[in-house]
């Protein structure tokens, strides 16, 4: 049967045609995996080429962003500076009392009082003792932390003054709760100071 079928396929005027259509066939079987792969390949060059124009873009604008963090961590610094933490209130006692000194005050008393402690809220006002809720108080990871101190010093007139003059120049976030000052002699050579200020720190809540 093989033999007629050969036999045939010679002597047909179209065996020409024949063999080239077969062999498109073949080629083509041959060809079609090796074109999926193609479409594949030339799909995952692209991908890879879009992925590394974005991170030539992002290694561009890296410098930038690097700037900004060491300028927001250097702003950071110098706020920090300002509060009165747990870990700064012996390095501001001690400020205190070389102010009152230099002022040409005595110190008769200087007291940091425990904190009191609430949650800080954007838009919120340190100055307030309980946390006001609204449509804009929205929660954030810090709590406030506010330090009552309290400042006796004797001096004149002049020294107690500069001394508030001194205190006013202090960069510390202090607001001046309450002032006194009274007479320390009969004829007024000598008066007391008596300055309740507000210190205060932010601190990040423990998770």
């Amino acid at each position: 049967m093989i033999e007629s079928l050969v036999h045939k396929f010679c002597e047909s005027p179209h065996r020409k045609l024949i063999v080239v259509i077969v062999t498109a066939l073949v080629g083509l079987v041959g060809l079609l995996p090796l074109a999926d792969d193609y479409c594949d390949k030339r799909e995952s060059c692209r991908t890879l080429t879009d992925e590394l124009n974005r991170a030539h873009r992002t290694a561009k604008t890296l410098p930038k962003y690097e700037q900004r963090v060491a300028q927001l961590d250097k702003d950071l610094a110098q706020l920090e500076l300002r509060t009165v933490s747990q870990d700064s209130v012996s390095r501001y006692r001690s400020k205190l009392v070389d102010l009152i000194r230099k002022a040409g005050c005595k110190v008769r008393r200087l007291d940091v009082a425990a904190p009191t402690l609430r949650p800080w809220l954007e838009n919120d006002d340190p100055l307030k003792r309980t946390v006001v809720t609204g449509a804009k108080s929205q929660k954030t990871p810090f709590t406030l932390e506010r330090r009552s101190v309290v400042i006796v010093a004797a001096g004149s007139m002049a020294d107690v003054h500069g001394l508030l003059d001194q205190l006013q120049k202090d960069a510390t976030f202090a607001y001046p709760r309450r002032l006194k000052i009274h007479s320390a002699s009969q004829r007024g050579e000598s008066v007391t100071l008596e300055l309740e200020l507000w210190v205060f720190a932010l601190a990040r809540q423990q998770a």
